[in-house]
């Protein structure tokens, strides 16, 4: 099929919208178009600036060498062992709680490893390994320890342990070259389901500020990787995380934080990569994630799904999403990648100020979906039901993806009284190599099958019933398109690009 450029069908939709108007109305849309574009622009370049400042004030802060603190050495100093045969839990938990109470210390980890249950991080403790040295996480349920944090939240219901737990602490960081084996494929985690308590978390950190975690080797948790909850200023950087033991295994999950900067990881796991969430009250506010490298056989770069206290003010940009190392051997998901781009509101709050941009994908099924649901999930047991969220201002600009298909890219607000606002797509190259299903259905059972699914848990594969190979576009106010271009190399018999329930669509 002949490339269709997004100019081309854009120009056929601003023709009908235009026709029945006179010319003094057409001067005065097509002003308005250039003045709605103008501000927008104006906007993220703000939001960007803003974000850039975040960023640069948590890496003069966090990322500086703690030259002042008094450094010990876990072995010597501690009497850890470092064989790797046995527990040295005490010893470590020993350490960190000398060091905080001195007002704080790093702690060195030399060449060996350390077999470890539940260790509780303090404020002002600050982890050090060297090249060769391994944590090694214990498989005896015996040596963790349950925790429920004060800020109540969703996942409550399905995590009651990790290996490094934190909470109202501030001053902790992991550096160095070193390794955490989670040991979540051990035979000790089969048979257990989806969202398992009896597999407990990496790494948990709660209600605590200033996070620093650079250059760390993490692998194969039990559950999520790494989880940070009601967290501000957080700096991850050059992490390479590697999760494909179990089902839940996340990569890297931001959690109602604040002021938190992602830079330089590599993220390959079975679930999804790198995610936003929002599973309480806090909204995830003032993030901004660069150069990272991510792989997922379900989504790359996620917002949501559990949204009750939203997103603000979100960059994603210079990032990767590739295939997984593991090719099609998967626990959870998709043989490749389920989407590249995911942002979802289900559970009510708002998602507001979000831009992804430069963003490149390969082998994924789905590029973007972008949806406004009501499935209105408590985020504990005693609240009452959320209300219907909203999303407004997101741009996704310099995408580019190739080996997309069969489950068409989609940006579907709930209905046409809680419609996306403010949505924009510029410079957007899809590839489509894997052509969909031309399913037939009848308006009314498309009806149907639309009100059923909002209602459900999000996820892209939902729509396969989509009569488009391209986007499908319902309910939005303020769709702005530019320079779309789809190529179909698959011969995929579908229309292109449908808009349904929309307006104010803008060139």
């Amino acid at each position: 099929m002949k490339r269709l450029t997004k100019n081309f069908i854009l120009t056929l939709i601003i023709a009908c919208l235009l026709g029945s108007v006179s010319a003094k109305d057409k001067n005065a849309i097509n002003r308005s178009i250039v003045e709605r574009n103008s501000n927008f622009d104006n906007f993220y370049l703000s939001l960007e600036k803003n974000l850039e400042q975040m960023a640069e004030d948590l890496d003069q802060h966090l990322a500086k060498k703690k030259k002042d603190l008094p450094i010990f050495n876990v072995v010597t100093d501690f009497k850890a062992d470092n064989s790797g045969f046995a527990l040295t839990t005490k010893h470590i938990q020993h350490a960190v709680d000398s060091c905080t109470s001195i007002g704080g210390a790093r702690l060195f980890f030399p060449k060996g490893m350390y077999l470890l249950g539940t260790v509780i991080l303090k404020s002002n403790v600050h982890f050090e390994f060297a090249d060769e040295a391994k944590i090694i996480a214990s498989t005896n349920p015996d040596d963790y320890i349950e925790i429920s944090p004060d800020y109540k939240n969703n996942t409550d219901r399905q995590v009651n342990k990790s290996l490094f737990y934190a909470e109202h602490a501030h001053d902790i960081s992991f550096r160095g070259k070193g390794i955490i084996d989670f040991q979540g494929d051990h035979p000790q985690y089969l048979y257990t389901g989806n969202n398992d308590p009896r597999r407990p978390f990496g790494i948990r950190i709660v209600s605590s500020k200033n996070i620093y975690m650079n250059g760390l080797f993490l692998q194969n948790s039990p559950q999520w990787m790494q989880h940070y909850l009601d967290c501000e200023n957080v700096m991850i950087e050059n992490v390479n995380v590697f999760n494909h033991a179990h089902q839940n295994n996340d990569g890297m999950d931001i959690d109602g934080c604040r002021n938190v900067y992602v830079r330089n990881c590599r993220v390959d796991s079975d679930d999804d990569a790198i995610c936003l969430k929002s599973n309480g009250l806090s909204p995830c506010k003032n993030v901004l994630i660069e150069d990272c490298k991510a792989s997922s056989h379900c989504n790359a770069l996620k917002l949501g799904t559990e949204t009750t206290g939203g997103f603000y003010n979100i960059i994603y940009r210079n990032c990767e999403v590739l295939s997984s190392v593991t090719g099609t051997h998967h626990v959870n998901g998709v043989a490749s990648t389920r989407t590249a781009i995911t942002l979802i509101i289900t559970d009510g709050g708002r998602m507001e100020n979000v831009w992804f941009d430069n963003i490149k994908a390969t082998g994924c099924l789905t590029p973007i979906y972008v949806t406004l649901g009501n499935r209105s999930r408590k985020h504990t047991d005693n609240v009452a039901k959320p209300g219907i969220g909203s999303i407004e201002n997101v741009s996704i600009s310099n995408f580019h993806a190739t080996g997309a298909g069969p489950i068409t890219s989609s940006v579907t607000g709930l209905d046409s009284e809680h419609k996306i606002k403010n949505f924009s797509l510029d410079n957007i190259y899809i590839e489509l190599s894997e052509p969909g299903k031309m399913e037939q259905l009848e308006e009314d059972n498309f009806e149907q099958l639309f009100a059923k699914k909002k209602a459900s848990y999000p996820s892209s594969h939902v729509w396969e019933y989509l009569p488009t190979a391209g986007f499908y576009f319902r309910y939005i106010d303020g769709l702005n398109l530019n320079n779309i271009e789809i190529q179909n190399n698959c011969n995929d018999p579908r229309k292109i690009m449908i808009t349904d329930g929309c307006e104010n669509i803008r060139k």
